[in-house]
């Protein structure tokens, strides 16, 4: 029962997820689009491909960091980096269970407690969410009127079909609510009482969550968190040069690009198919870019990068399990 339930998840998450990427590319001129395609320099999608690459390794480089702070040991860099790729070959199949999948693998390399491992990732999750959201008041500094413009044309009016000022006030009147209600929940918490079980599993998770604060080499941990981030930008910056249409888009129109597309990641949804093209190329729209154009510049970075997580998570699982079976070998002869 519970298998045919998971592959029901499946379906539907795809399912959604197909609908947004049909919804994407509706009213497109779809053999212009594979035109494009075709022209595109594949020289410059390789070179943004290792800048994704090198992304996924400074991940793993940080989150090592935070296991060793945990005082367990620490794995290899080579299996963190495994383990990190593994999740995101586990995100193409369901959203968000690439984070329980990597810490999964550290737990059975290393033996060291998943939950904890669980506390490192949502640590590592606050942190992005930080770096994201300072990119988002860069690019609102930097560039206030057109995203401002493109948030409120495309986004608030659209929900409410009113235009205004109060339709800004709205707005942040919900945000303000949505705010003060999950601080009553945090608050009466302890109240409302947890059981014993449930306050040990916070306890262990609290642990890795604190993983920052107990970290002997912070500065590196703050750089690698700053790379993450230039090597996200830079992938797509560079994806630029391999169409003539977006050639000349300048670095600041990559990191609207990249607020926006980390943004759609996380849609429920696998890999972020659909909702990553159409807030792509919307956000593209913004700086004159056809949305054909756009929709072309989204296909490449999004499947290129995804054939670098099947490819490299594919290889990663191979290799582990080719471990796991040998070490088993070698206990058997002992």
């Amino acid at each position: 029962m519970k298998s045919y339930k998971t592959i029901f998840r499946f379906a539907i998450l795809l399912a959604i997820g197909i609908v947004l990427l049909l919804l994407a590319f509706r009213g497109q001129d779809l053999d212009s689009l594979v035109n494009d395609l075709k022209k595109a320099d594949y020289g410059w999608v390789m070179v943004s491909v290792l800048a994704g690459f090198f992304a996924h390794g400074m991940r793993a480089v940080r989150w090592k960091m935070m296991i060793s702070s945990l005082g367990h040991g620490s794995p290899s860099l080579i299996t963190t980096f495994q383990a990190v790729m593994i999740g995101y070959l586990a995100n193409l199949v369901f959203p968000r269970m690439g984070e329980v999948s990597r810490c999964g693998v550290i737990n059975k390399t290393d033996g060291i407690p998943l939950v904890k491992l669980i506390g490192t990732v949502i640590a590592e999750r606050i942190t992005d969410l930080l770096f994201l959201t300072i990119l988002i008041a860069l690019g609102i500094f930097f560039q206030f009127k057109l995203i401002s413009g493109f948030i409120y044309n495309n986004i608030l009016i659209k929900l409410t079909g009113r235009t205004g000022d109060i339709v800004f006030l709205l707005f942040a009147l919900f945000i303000l609510i949505l705010g003060l209600f999950l601080l009553y929940i945090l608050i009466k918490r302890k109240k409302w009482g947890i059981t014993a079980r449930l306050y040990f599993l916070f306890n262990e998770m609290k642990t890795g969550i604190l993983s920052v604060k107990n970290l002997e080499d912070k500065p590196g941990f703050i750089f690698s968190s700053i790379m993450i981030w230039f090597f996200y930008w830079l992938s797509g910056y560079l994806c630029f040069f391999a169409l003539e249409s977006t050639s000349g888009l300048g670095p600041m129109t990559g990191l609207a690009a990249l607020v926006f597309g980390s943004l759609a990641m996380t849609a429920p949804v696998q890999g972020g198919i659909g909702a990553f093209h159409w807030m792509t190329s919307e956000a593209l729209k913004i700086y004159d870019i056809h949305k054909s154009d756009g929709l072309a510049y989204a296909l490449l970075t999004h499947t290129s990068q995804t054939l670098l997580v099947i490819f490299a998570g594919a290889l990663s699982l191979f290799l582990l399990m080719m471990r796991s079976y040998k070490n088993q070998e070698n206990e058997q002869a002992r």
